[in-house]
């Protein structure tokens, strides 16, 4: 008997591991081309930044210790900060993908380049994560963390 339910269990793990893997990789697929189109339109002040995000997004801008909450406040403040742009460019630094179910995680480091409208340009460094739920087969933002590196590090 012991030995049917070790075959049965290794059967199971190794249809598991066929069946689900391509699955969980072309989700991981999914949510890296859309962060990376994320990423293409707010270095473009493209308004198809905020498809992306969710209508009851959470979000923790660099320069900021409180939470703007949802998409038309996000949308808001983002664009303020377009406005008083020539140029941005965000940079992720060794991007990390990870996908639990419908659940979707981005995180690693940036820079960010920014040049002030009659300004010099400047450059920050950071972290982020950025974390999405898959609704309607789309990946759409429910959260996101940016935080300038502490100096020294």
């Amino acid at each position: 008997m012991f030995t049917g339910l070790r075959a049965f269990l290794v059967c199971m793990v190794t249809f598991g591991v066929f069946i689900s893997a391509p699955v969980l990789a072309g989700d991981v697929d999914d949510l890296k081309a859309t962060f990376e189109k994320a990423v293409m339109a707010y270095n473009s002040h493209d308004d198809a930044f905020f498809g992306a995000v969710h209508d009851t997004t959470v979000y923790y801008p660099p320069t900021s210790p409180f939470a703007i909450k949802g998409k038309a406040a996000q949308q808001k403040s983002v664009k303020g900060v377009w406005a008083a742009m020539e140029s941005t460019a965000f940079e992720p630094i060794n991007a990390q993908f990870l996908v639990s179910g419908s659940t979707g995680v981005v995180w690693g480091h940036y820079a960010l380049a920014m040049k002030l409208k009659d300004g010099p340009m400047r450059t920050a460094f950071g972290r982020f994560t950025v974390t999405c739920a898959k609704t309607d087969g789309k990946w759409l933002v429910v959260s996101s963390h940016y935080s300038a590196v502490p100096s020294g590090n």
